[in-house]
């Protein structure tokens, strides 16, 4: 009988080339109302939307006439960046995560003008210690330099050590230069200022595991599963359990609710076909079968799938 692999966790900080996992998060509506300093709301701003754990995300949406603007979050799980810009105005830059269990959440900002900025002194977010820092490493990351992105990484937490993407940059980077015990003392900062936090549970589970503190494992897995329930990692493991005790029935709902939260993820697409296969159900499995081979040309079970393909 052929045993099915386990799939380690791995949080995505950078959405670095080649990560097995997609994390499913929750959506959120989010809206925000823009005013100025006297309450009267600021027409056509311009919101831009990062994340400092995906360095290819980026949204931009324009307020409407009233300075409000809404969109749509597809992974409310992460922490955000909003840049609020108009013209005239002092632009504004705020880290944001929508709270857990929240579908609408609304956000307000107040811009002064360019004068008042002036005036009052105020400094731009970014020049502020701790998140100059955390810029100047997400770029030298994105420049391919992690050994300069951890060290200045490390300064953003130095100079402000409740800065939690700073505290998840260290911990996954930690991880990657294999400083086990150094990732996990990160993720558990990090896990100090929010408990719920995806990336640093998996983080957590992933260094504990590899430093061989089972009990510790068993702790972070337990908390990511439940602040994460449909994450497809999750749900194949689980998918796994049955497949190996050849219990087929109680393998498939959790075979499909990993393919509905990720359609493209490889093995559920892989056992799923072998699945149908085993039901009779020849199309389906061919079907499956196929999109494994798109998704994971090379995947260790891809010689499986093209000898199984030919006779159906």
């Amino acid at each position: 009988m052929r045993l099915r692999r386990v799939v380690v966790l791995m949080a995505v900080l950078f959405q670095v080339a080649g990560a097995a996992v997609v994390f499913a998060g929750a959506q959120a509506r989010v809206e925000g109302n823009v005013t100025d300093s006297k309450g009267n709301p600021i027409p056509g701003v311009k919101v831009t939307i990062t994340s400092p754990q995906v360095s290819t995300f980026k949204m931009v949406v324009d307020g409407d006439e009233k300075g409000v603007f809404k969109f749509l979050l597809l992974d409310a799980t992460r922490n955000y960046f909003f840049h609020v810009e108009a013209v005239g105005y002092q632009p504004q830059e705020r880290p944001f995560k929508v709270a857990a269990g929240s579908t609408d959440t609304v956000f307000e900002f107040t811009l002064n003008t360019v004068q008042e900025a002036a005036a009052s002194g105020a400094v731009s977010l970014l020049e502020q210690p701790g998140f100059k820092e955390m810029a100047e490493g997400r770029k030298l990351y994105e420049a391919g330099d992690k050994t300069a992105a951890l060290a200045k990484f490390k300064e953003a937490v130095a100079a402000k050590p409740d800065m939690i993407q700073a505290l998840t940059a260290v911990a996954e980077l930690s991880f990657g230069a294999g400083d086990y015990q150094g990732a996990l003392d990160a993720a558990e900062s990090c896990l100090e200022q929010d408990d719920e936090s995806i990336d640093c549970l998996a983080i957590a589970a992933n260094a504990a595991q590899t430093i061989g503190d089972d009990a510790a494992y068993a702790g972070y897995m337990a908390r990511y599963e439940q602040a994460n329930p449909e994450d497809p990692t999750i749900l194949y493991n689980a998918a796994a359990g049955f497949l190996n005790k050849l219990d087929d029935d109680g393998a498939r709902p959790l075979l499909e609710r990993c393919l509905e939260a990720d359609p493209d993820f490889p093995q559920c697409n892989f056992e799923y076909g072998m699945l149908l296969l085993r039901t009779g159900d020849m199309a389906g499995a061919k079907t499956y079968l196929e999109k494994y081979l798109e998704v994971a040309p090379d995947g260790p079970d891809a010689a499986t799938a093209v000898e199984t393909i030919k006779y159906l």
